[in-house]
């Protein structure tokens, strides 16, 4: 089997119109899998550059602008916020694939150590969760609400929450409050 040849470009006859200098949003925005109104957002706030117009007003994106939304979507879905994006644009550029990979690994570094942290805070809120609602199960609700609510919605102390479970009147119920 042949090596395939390289396919040569369009021969086109001098004033010849062809529209296929480059892509108008909604193509750009499929191939990057993006709204198009996320394209403009990133174009108003300078993450994508805007591009020309065609005389009807149409954006055209070319391939520099192609590369630049797909570097920013990326680095968007590993949880970079815009703001680290936009710092690593420059260093990016198009071409600076180095120095943007070891900035990358300390940006990712830095996102997962707040992730894992992050995780610890909703597993103890889980935790809250739990004894909320196990203590929910087991005291029945008084004839009438408790003026603090706490019969029903516990409330949360230093990130704590403290379950108020204990006498179904008023009385009692204010008794509890004076001695706690």
């Amino acid at each position: 089997m042949r090596p395939r040849e390289p396919q040569k470009g369009l021969d086109l006859e001098r004033g010849f119109k062809v529209y296929a200098l480059g892509v108008r949003i909604s193509e750009l925005a499929e191939q990057a899998g993006v709204a198009p109104s996320t394209v403009r957002y990133y174009e108003r706030i300078g993450l994508v550059p805007s591009p020309p117009r065609t005389s009807s007003g149409y954006r055209t994106y070319d391939d520099e602008a192609a590369a630049r939304l797909l570097f920013v979507t990326r680095a968007k879905r590993i949880g970079l916020t815009l703001e680290q994006i936009a710092e690593l644009l420059p260093i990016w550029d198009g071409v600076n694939c180095a120095a943007t990979h070891e900035q990358v690994s300390r940006l990712v570094d830095t996102k997962r150590a707040e992730v894992l942290e992050r995780i610890r805070e909703l597993q103890r809120f889980v935790g809250q969760l739990d004894e909320v609602g196990q203590a929910l199960e087991e005291a029945p609700p008084p004839a009438v609400c408790l003026p603090d609510l706490s019969c029903c919605v516990p409330t949360a102390e230093d990130q704590t929450l403290r379950v108020f479970i204990g006498p179904t009147t008023r009385r009692a119920h204010d008794a509890h409050r004076s001695s706690t």
